[in-house]
């Protein structure tokens, strides 16, 4: 168990923990001299099956940002307060620094307690328990000790031993890796070594990460946790890792970066969180105020956005964006600190709902409903909610790397919710079953509604359909249409999707006309009339009666093969046959453009449209001396 030390500067931290551990942790020649904790102190203590790790802070109210670094993925705290100075400024700072960073189990250690009387000592156990009120540690036990004497120290172990047997805080190891960077340095032999606290996941020698933000490919070289060489670490522990990575240096690394596995990269610059104002501020939290954001060991600047006429009132709470100034590697859940852009003091903290906030209609209604349903810890829940408040569809990759959830589990949770995934090339895309019975009714109606309006129109192609539904629906359309055809709703004939029972009729008019072309068509044989000279017998327009042959097209009773010829499906198929004999009787098995005309009998102006036609279709292939016929089947796609 790892256990954060807290409390006022001078209260006897270091030294306090050098009575549990038997350990020094200032490592500093300045901190010696000068007999203050200027940064992250480290000790360990091995008690039967546990490993008790310590992180001392600095209790300088200049040094905060080191004392957040240190207390970031950590689930128990050590409150020390002196006896003879009680509860001070950076008491009371440090306390309501645990408490937005969510530790809610720990314990307090009065020291000094033998400079002090029995009143004086029951004096500052009042204080203590009012200043803990309405905070996570509002019950921890205090003890009162003595790092001099060594009186209460036997006690405090004890809770500690006990809080270490008994973990109340399971961290998530079934999660991607992450860890908080708070130191980064180089050892002679080894290179770069990066220590830090796991808040997910288990990481071992051999895995390949990420450093955040830069994106640096790096090697896991070797592991130290709880003070001892393993193979592995995870969640809840605090480890140093060995990683070499190419052209990596120390300066690529700092306090503040993340190591992480490679699904979870994606720096963010813009938040939704839920935000807390400390009740002991002057005054109202206001949009766009300026602030520095304490998230993991890291800092960021960056500002605060609240919807028009909304203002944070101290002791209040309320969602809230945060526009940042710089890249930050926050996942749904993570803790944040906020102080002044002056960093003179603690403003308050909260926690992060979404990692993809937009710049515009961030207010809106609809973009509210989405912020709610992610607004929840149970990921299932999450993810059912998003699809519901949706007004497209759910980018599960993102999900899954905001929430940091495997993909297995996604898939679980897809499956338990009835979500349809579907594939695509930026990824699977999730949509609710509901979501998905509303489009397949959308291109039902679409298909009714063209096939009463348009009954000489044998069914729409794919575009057609997308034209007649909301845009946000398009992408999962082909699904749609593959979903209902297996079903028997809807018919496909080609590319042309239709209602089983729709049957093609012309118009009286339209069907005169039809029977008038079948019918020259028929007659000329394989050698089928110019467009101009059909329209000429049947006493049209080519352009006017262009459009009709291609509604003929598309019913299937003509095949177009050029601008300018139309000709019978019989009579298609009639040409390819001649065109495999040709090329089959061919010594080079050939087919040429004088044997097909000698063969089929048909004139010169139609004889290179058909060979075109046939080459687009991919009948043929053009080679140096002439085609080359394939001996596929032959369907031919239609007009």
């Amino acid at each position: 168990m790892i256990v954060v030390t807290a409390g006022h500067i001078d209260h006897g931290k270091t030294t306090l923990v050098k009575a549990l551990t038997g350990i020094d942790a200032d490592r500093l020649p300045e901190e010696k001299a000068r007999g203050i904790t200027l940064d992250l102190g480290f000790a360990y203590a091995r008690r039967g099956d546990c490993t008790l790790g310590f992180v001392d802070v600095p209790g300088h109210e200049r040094l905060v940002r080191t004392m957040v670094a240190g207390a970031t993925g950590v689930a128990f705290a050590l409150l020390v307060v002196a006896a003879d100075d009680g509860v001070m400024p950076q008491t009371r700072e440090h306390i309501a620094i645990l408490d937005l960073l969510g530790l809610g189990h720990g314990v307090v250690a009065v020291t000094k307690s033998d400079k002090v009387d029995p009143t004086r000592l029951a004096t500052v156990r009042a204080e203590i328990r009012t200043a803990l009120t309405g905070t996570g540690l509002a019950n921890a036990p205090i003890v009162a000790c003595s790092s001099l004497s060594g009186a209460g120290i036997p006690e405090l172990a004890g809770l500690l031993d006990a809080a270490a047997a008994t973990p109340a805080v399971v961290r998530p190891t079934a999660r991607s890796f992450r860890l908080a960077v708070d130191r980064s340095f180089t050892i002679s032999g080894a290179g770069i070594v990066v220590t830090g606290a796991v808040h997910a996941g288990t990481v071992r020698v051999g895995d390949r990460l990420l450093a955040s933000p830069g994106g640096q490919e790096v090697r896991v070289r070797g592991i130290r946790a709880e003070d001892l060489v393993t193979d592995e670490a995870g969640a809840g522990q605090r480890c140093a890792l060995n990683i070499v990575g190419p052209r990596l240096s120390k300066g690529d690394i700092r306090r503040g970066d993340w190591i992480l596995a490679p699904a979870l990269l994606g720096p963010t610059l813009r938040l939704d969180v839920t935000l807390r104002l400390l009740p002991g501020e002057k005054r109202a939290l206001r949009h766009r105020t300026p602030v520095q954001v304490h998230h993991g060991a890291g800092l960021v600047t960056g500002r605060i956005l609240l919807p028009e006429g909304v203002v944070i009132e101290p002791g209040g709470s309320a969602r809230a964006q945060i526009a940042l100034d710089a890249g930050l590697g926050a996942l749904y859940g993570d803790r944040f600190i906020l102080r002044d852009i002056s960093a003179s003091r603690t403003l308050g903290g909260g926690t992060i709902v979404d990692i993809d906030s937009p710049r515009r209609g961030a207010w809106s209604e609809e973009r509210q409903a989405i912020v709610q349903a992610l607004d929840q810890a149970d990921d299932g829940h999450a993810l059912d909610g998003l699809l519901e408040a949706s007004p497209a569809e759910v980018d599960l990759v993102h999900f899954a790397r905001s929430r940091n959830v495997p993909a297995a589990a996604i898939s679980a949770l897809a499956d338990t919710l009835g979500v349809m995934v579907v594939e695509t090339p930026r990824g699977p895309l999730g949509f609710s079953g509901a979501r998905m019975n509303g489009i397949g009714g959308a291109v039902l109606a679409v298909l009714d509604d063209t096939h009463r309006t348009e009954p000489d129109n044998p069914g729409l192609s794919l575009e057609e359909v997308a034209a007649g539904i909301p845009l946000q629906d398009r992408r999962v359309l082909p699904v749609i249409l593959d979903a209902l055809v297996r079903d028997g709703t809807v018919a496909r004939r080609g590319s042309y999707h239709h209602r089983p029972g729709h049957v093609v009729r012309l118009s009286p008019e339209d069907a005169l006309l039809h029977e008038e072309i079948r019918a020259i068509l028929e007659q000329a044989g394989l050698d089928q009339p110019r467009l101009a000279e059909l329209a000429q017998r049947v006493g049209s327009e080519p352009d006017i009666l262009r459009g009709f042959l291609d509604r003929l097209g598309r019913i299937g009773w003509l095949q177009r093969i050029s601008q300018h010829y139309y000709i019978l499906p019989s009579v298609l198929l009639e040409l390819v046959d001649h065109a495999r004999a040709v090329a089959g009787a061919h010594p080079e098995a050939l087919l040429t453009v004088g044997q097909f005309r000698e063969a089929t009998g048909i004139g010169r102006n139609i004889t290179m449209p058909i060979l075109e036609y046939f080459d687009a279709q991919g009948l043929t292939m053009r080679v140096a001396e002439g085609r080359r016929v394939r001996q596929e089947a032959f369907t031919p796609n239609k007009s």
